[in-house]
């Protein structure tokens, strides 16, 4: 079992993020934390031995706390709160011992708590930043401070540690602060070394996506340019070239070209830089469809390139990790064909139904079909050539088509209808049977309407809802089967325990997963079942 991941997650408190130093500070803040965890109960176990049981009790709950902390920080993911939580139990522990040690009365020990002010000021100004950091010094002289003023007013000091061992005891505790000062510094340059690193693979590959992606760009055959957050044009690809007659060169590090202009001043892509709010009001009129993350697809006419074309133009903010624009990409199609006419909407869904496996038509505002997909000439048995200008309801049997007429006419109106079951005839004389959706689209024209008839043969419904079943009913065997010998294996081993005169047979299989199998069999069968 490989416990590196699992190591790493505890470490890093489940944190994910692009920002190295967050996942840094955290690394060090676990270690520091389990670190005192597990030293601070065998500094405890002295105290426990040398009969100081109040300073054993304090250092138990302490550790207590430490542990609680390394559940705090994965909880909340805030570095602050853990932080300032950990350094003030390690303040306060610290500062009993000291009282109750004779902290101020000897030298050797006031040198011991000092070198453990600096691992917590060490700690706070890495955690925390330097604000925590000047806080948490403010506090110690403060501290210090009060504790020489009762030094020198003559306050005695508990002294808890026995005279014959106050020498290895001051030099073991001032060992281990500056052992606990070595491990920071160890882990602060190994984090440090491994930050290093990281960002120099994450440079790297950021080298190398940046280099793929303008190579995509480049070799796109969609014309494309891409500019930064002043207006700079700092991609340009081949296919634009070709559209415009402009060479890279001539773009590199400029405005883009007035042949792109979508008013007087400005390109799409400088528009949605600037003012991304104004793009929908401003051409209403123009826009075909528009995304979640501020992208417009756009119908434009471009004057000034090849004698004037008419383009789908799609643009797009490129927005950093906080959401900040930090340039836009725009593509144009030139979707003017050799007689002049524009590519309209509906001609775009036309294509994109063209290839569907279910059989789709569309009938026009005459009752007369305009379009027949390749999977219709398939299911039907007739060409476009011999269904164009022609009525559906030579396809539709007798007695559906008074259902059909009222479907399409109600399409018409706007609605929309969706399981409908419908028996047609193929050029074979073969009945057919689906079950029909019908939609309204926008026609060529822009003025008028179509429906689209979508088709889905209910054969393949009627077999899929048959293999589901005999899935389930397969299913129902092995849990049966399984059930089965379950119940023979627990009774065999009952009676096997029992001769042992072992206590009984708690644990069951798990047959979880199987029954989850059977759930969602029966669901997709239900389903279906309401479906047809």
């Amino acid at each position: 079992m490989d416990l590196k991941p699992l190591f790493n997650n505890f470490i890093t408190s489940g944190i994910k993020s692009q920002d190295l130093e967050p996942i840094k500070r955290v690394k060090v803040l676990n270690l520091f934390l389990l670190i005192l965890a597990v030293g601070a109960p065998l500094f405890g176990i002295f105290y426990f031995f040398i009969g100081a049981d109040f300073l054993f009790y304090a250092i138990v709950i302490a550790a207590v706390l430490w542990v609680s902390d390394i559940l705090l920080l994965r909880w909340t993911k805030n570095i602050s709160i853990s932080g300032n939580f950990a350094f003030f139990i390690f303040w306060a522990t610290l500062l009993l011992i000291k009282w109750n040690t004779g902290g101020m009365s000897t030298g050797s020990l006031m040198l011991l708590s000092w070198i453990w002010n600096v691992v917590l000021i060490l700690m706070a100004v890495f955690i925390t930043g330097y604000l925590g950091g000047t806080i948490w010094t403010t506090v110690i002289f403060i501290e210090a401070g009060v504790l020489i003023h009762l030094f020198r007013i003559g306050y005695q000091f508990p002294d808890l540690i026995p005279f014959d061992i106050s020498p290895a005891y001051s030099l073991g505790a001032y060992l281990s602060g500056l052992l606990v000062i070595l491990v920071i510094a160890f882990v602060y340059e190994k984090e440090k070394d491994d930050v290093a690193d990281r960002v120099g693979d994450i440079s790297r590959a950021l080298v190398e996506s940046k280099r793929y992606i303008d190579t995509i760009i480049a070799a796109s055959p969609l014309p494309t340019f891409v500019i930064d957050a002043g207006h700079r044009v700092i991609q340009w690809n081949r296919a634009l070239q070709e559209m415009t007659g402009i060479p890279e060169e001539a773009m590199a590090g400029k405005k883009a070209h007035n042949a792109l202009y979508a008013d007087d001043q400005w390109s799409l892509a400088d528009i949605i830089i600037e003012k991304p709010d104004s793009i929908e009001k401003r051409f209403s009129e123009s826009i075909v469809s528009k995304t979640d993350n501020g992208a417009f697809q756009m119908e434009m006419h471009f004057p000034a390139i090849q004698e004037g074309i008419r383009a789908m133009v799609t643009v797009a903010p490129i927005v950093d990790i906080n959401g900040s624009i930090k340039g836009a990409i725009e593509t144009i199609q030139n979707v003017t064909n050799l007689s002049g006419e524009k590519y309209t909407l509906h001609d775009s869904l036309k294509q994109a139904v063209e290839l569907s496996p279910h059989p789709i038509f569309a009938i026009d505002s005459t009752g007369r079909i305009n379009f027949w997909n390749k999977a219709c000439e398939k299911y039907f048995g007739y060409s476009f050539s011999q269904m164009a200008g022609k009525s559906p309801l030579t396809l539709v049997a007798k007695p559906v088509r008074k259902s059909f007429r009222e479907t399409v006419v109600k399409v018409f109106r706007g609605g929309t209808r969706t399981g409908e079951e419908w028996k047609y005839y193929s050029a074979q004389g073969e009945p057919r049977y689906v079950l029909a959706s019908a939609y309204a689209i926008q026609a060529g024209d822009r003025k008028s309407r179509e429906c689209v008839v979508v088709n889905t043969d209910m054969a393949n419904l009627k077999s899929r809802m048959n293999k589901l079943e005999r899935d389930e009913t397969e299913a129902n065997k092995r849990l049966k089967s399984l059930t089965g010998e379950y119940a023979l294996l627990r009774k065999n081993l009952a009676t096997y325990i029992r001769g042992k005169g072992a206590g009984g047979f708690h644990e069951e299989p798990d047959i979880s997963k199987l029954k989850a199998e059977m759930k969602s069999l029966k669901e997709e069968v239900e389903d279906l079942k309401k479906e047809y």
